[in-house]
């Protein structure tokens, strides 16, 4: 068996919510639709993306608000054992069946889609940049970050503070230069601190690079 065919039916679809076919004309649609049964999306951002808009539409159009109402309308008792699909659901979100939830709000529905793909696909294979994407795409931004905490400006930080480091350390040392005789003691352990600093700077320098580079690779841009 190939690797491809090891994937659960949802994420080959690029579709982890299992929306079945409709007339919905859904952005980022596969031009080829083979799956007799579930949509297929160019990509797993627009199968998220679609999954996310239905769970605003179920609190928009429908009144939906909580997990039991939500998962009895996603995964009717019909064709689904409803119960155990809430429970999953709670379980995995640590929201209870019956509380209040946003659909409008990051912090609940990115929870619920988690938990949702989860259990339609036995694994979470998507990063949570790539839920954040899709996430975005379907109307819904991220809290945004507060720019003193990113790894970006730590590093710059770090590297500037040593920068000055440095420079303080060599007006000092420029000063001793008239009573280094009297003072000779002190100077290899200035040049040790300096040595010190440098390498600060380029640790930090180095953390503000492979912060840009980890992002880009996580789809965070």
């Amino acid at each position: 068996m190939s690797t491809q065919e090891k994937l659960s039916r949802g994420v080959r679809n690029n579709n982890p919510g299992n929306l079945r076919r409709t007339d919905t004309a859904w952005q980022g649609l596969a031009e080829q639709q083979t799956d007799p049964d579930f949509f297929m999306f160019k990509s797993q951002i627009y199968g998220i993306r679609a999954m996310a808009r239905v769970l605003i539409v179920y609190q928009v159009k429908h009144g939906l608000r909580t997990i039991r109402q939500i998962i009895e309308r996603w995964a009717p008792p019909n064709e689904n054992d409803t119960a155990a699909y809430t429970k999953a659901v709670s379980d995995e979100t640590g929201f209870a069946p019956d509380q209040t939830l946003d659909m409008h709000a990051h912090a609940d529905l990115k929870p619920l889609v988690e938990a949702i793909i989860q259990h339609e696909n036995g694994q979470q294979p998507y990063t949570g940049a790539q839920i954040d994407k899709a996430l975005v795409l379907a109307g819904v931004e991220p809290p945004a970050k507060n720019l003193q905490h990113t790894r970006t400006v730590r590093g710059g930080k770090a590297a500037t503070a040593a920068t000055v480091g440095l420079g303080a350390l060599q007006a000092v040392q420029d000063g001793l230069d008239p009573a280094r005789d009297a003072l000779q003691t002190l100077v290899p352990y200035l040049d040790i601190a300096k040595w010190l600093l440098l390498a600060i700077t380029l640790i930090g320098i180095g953390v503000m690079i492979w912060a840009r580079i980890d992002d880009n690779r996580k789809g965070l841009r």
